[in-house]
C-alpha cells in the first residue's frame, strides 16, 4: 500500500468516526438509529475495525498507538450512555428502533447529555491524534 492509499484509509476511518459520534448524539436526542450504526464495543465500530485491522500496519508509530486509549474511553463513555437510555427496566433498543415510543426520564437524559460532553472530548482527542498520524505519514518518504 502506498502513502496516498494509507492516508485515504486514515481519512476514511476519521470520517466514519465523526459519523459515529453524530449517531450517538442522535440516539440521545431520540432519533431512532440502527444498533449496528452505533456499536458499543471499540472493535465493532468501523473506525475500530480499521484500527484493529488494516491500521495495525501503522502499529509501531507512536501517533497511532496514542489513539487506542481515547478510543477505548470513548466507547466506555458511550456504553454508560447506552445503559442509561436502554438498560434495565427500559424498553429494548429494538423496540425503540421499531418505533415504540419511549421517553427516558429527565434525570437519565440530563446525565446522558453530560456524558456526551465527555464522549465529545474523547472524540476531539481522537481526531487530533489522527491529524498527527496523517502529518507523520505525509512526512515519510514514498516507498
Amino acid at each position: 500500500m502506498n502513502k496516498s492509499e494509507v492516508l485515504e484509509k486514515i481519512r476514511a476511518a476519521k470520517r466514519s468516526h465523526v459519523t459515529w459520534v453524530k449517531r450517538a448524539r442522535s440516539l440521545i436526542d431520540g432519533v431512532p438509529v440502527d444498533k449496528e450504526k452505533v456499536p458499543v464495543q471499540p472493535t465493532d465500530c468501523i473506525f475500530g475495525q480499521w484500527y484493529y485491522g488494516d491500521g495495525k500496519m501503522l502499529g509501531k508509530l507512536p501517533s497511532f498507538q496514542a489513539i487506542e486509549d481515547p478510543h477505548t474511553r470513548l466507547h466506555d463513555t458511550y456504553s454508560k450512555i447506552f445503559k442509561l437510555l436502554f438498560g434495565d427496566n427500559k424498553p429494548s433498543f429494538f423496540a425503540r428502533v421499531l418505533g415504540l415510543k419511549y421517553k427516558p426520564k429527565e434525570k437519565d437524559l440530563h446525565e446522558a447529555n453530560e456524558l456526551f460532553k465527555e464522549l465529545q472530548a474523547w472524540s476531539d482527542i481522537i481526531v487530533g491524534r489522527l491529524a498527527k498520524l496523517e502529518d507523520q505519514i505525509k512526512s515519510m518518504p514514498e516507498r
